[in-house]
């Protein structure tokens, strides 16, 4: 099976893949040069790209090739999986339920985009634009849209691309579309990044295929009928540990300092590259470097979801970073229940090598108002800081401590590794000062 793999863990994950039996095709020429491999440019049975906090990635194709690779990524190196119970671009024939809403098989509900006006009751057929995963509501559109290798049928009325083809293969493939493909224009083509290395020939005939598929798909079907299967799409994401292991994968390739994947979900780049070939372990003090000033704090959710908030820090005590964060007036403190006034703030305590984070809300007048545990992934440091939620949260509020959010932990623990699957709390009282931890 072939894999495309991008993005910033493609030489441990490129190496992970060869070792497993995959072939690995369209690859950047960093890759053809560290591994000695021809440049096959064909379509890829499934691809791996970043996902959008750079602790991870997002996995999407043929459902075979998608779940090799996820059943071998976890013997390996044990990340978070969270993968859609539907694909992209799958098709079914659903019952809108009420005002953007539509019900598609197993009850699945899905958003509708806002430019679409459901009758409710009204049973119609949908294509899946977002796939739901965890919690995530899914998008799916009233619309037939048939995807392969090289391009996509859909309702658009006008030619796309993807942003992956170069302006001049876009030319040459406008041109097709304009001469051999002209019937299809009307209706709708997108040229997907495979479409820069086909010939004419190839991308007529899947289009031709795709065509008569989509007739066939508009007589319809019973109610919560699955028309088309879609691609398989997972989202994997990567804590500490994780990214700890494909550092001594990458090194096995290249040189690799001590915590390369997480200085580059830090953003780090060309200086990275200096510090790997020179072999010097700066990590501990490059994350106290970064970490200064004003930062942004990831809180992942195991199902990738990124809740991004931002603070100053005010500096490291005991190894514990203190950042404050002002509040926006109008909400309510989650798990204490106080309405958030003018002047409220937030310290956050974040401790190097624990598994939590610790809030203390303040008032406007400086008095505590309450504190709030999230229990997570070894926290990372640096400008921005990152861990993944573990769901389960410890509040301290007027006396009484009381774990929250079980339930939730029950529902989505199988998405975590191992290692993650039994977190313990922090015992005993703790708060957040401006001056670090105080138990």
């Amino acid at each position: 099976m072939k894999l495309r793999i991008r993005g910033i863990y493609a030489t441990a994950l490129t190496k992970l893949a060869l070792s497993w039996g995959f072939k690995i095709v369209q690859p950047a020429e960093k890759i053809i040069q560290r591994f000695g491999i021809e440049a096959d440019n064909s379509p890829p049975d499934a691809t791996v790209k970043d996902h959008v906090s750079k602790s991870g990635v997002v996995v999407i194709g043929k459902c075979e090739a998608v779940d090799k690779f996820l059943e071998k990524l976890k013997a390996e190196v044990d990340p978070f999986v969270a993968k859609s119970p539907v694909g992209v671009r799958e098709v079914f024939v659903g019952r809108a339920v009420g005002e953007g809403r539509v019900e598609g098989p197993g009850g699945l509900l899905f958003k509708t985009p806002p430019r679409y006006v459901l009758t409710p009751g009204g049973v119609g057929i949908y294509t899946v634009l977002k796939p739901p995963v965890g919690p995530l509501e899914g998008v799916a559109a009233p619309e037939i849209i048939v995807e392969g290798d090289y391009v996509e049928l859909n309702t658009t009325g006008r030619v796309t691309y993807s942003s992956h083809i170069p302006q001049g293969e876009r030319i040459r493939l406008r041109i097709l579309a304009e001469t051999k493909l002209k019937n299809y224009v009307s209706m709708g083509l997108r040229f997907k990044s495979s479409a820069r290395y086909a010939n004419d020939e190839v991308i007529i005939e899947e289009t031709e295929r795709l065509y008569r598929e989509l007739l066939e798909l508009s007589k319809g079907g019973s109610p919560y009928t699955i028309l088309r299967r879609g691609s398989c799409f997972a989202v994997v994401l990567f804590d500490r540990e994780a990214k700890t292991k494909l550092d001594s994968v990458r090194a096995q390739v290249v040189p690799t300092a001590r915590g390369h994947h997480a200085l580059r979900t830090q953003g780090l780049e060309m200086c990275l590259d200096l510090i790997d070939y020179a072999q010097v372990d700066i990590y501990e003090k490059a994350v106290e470097f970064l970490a200064r000033g004003r930062v942004a704090i990831l809180h992942i959710k195991p199902w990738g979801e990124v809740v991004k908030k931002r603070g100053v820090v005010l500096g490291i005590y005991n190894d514990v970073l203190v950042i404050k964060r002002d509040l926006k007036p109008g909400g309510v403190l989650d798990g204490i229940g106080v309405k958030i006034e003018s002047g409220f703030y937030a310290l956050t305590c974040v401790p190097r090598g624990e598994n939590y984070v610790v809030h203390t809300y303040y008032d406007g007048g400086g008095r505590e108002v309450g504190t709030y545990i999230n229990i997570n992934t070894t926290p990372e440091w640096g400008r921005r800081i990152v861990y993944i939620d573990l769901l389960l949260d410890k509040v301290q509020a007027d006396g009484v401590e009381r774990l929250i959010d079980t339930e939730e932990f029950e529902k989505y623990k199988d998405f975590f590794p191992t290692r993650w699957r039994s977190p313990q709390p922090p015992v005993g009282k703790m708060r957040c000062t401006e001056r670090g931890l105080e138990l």
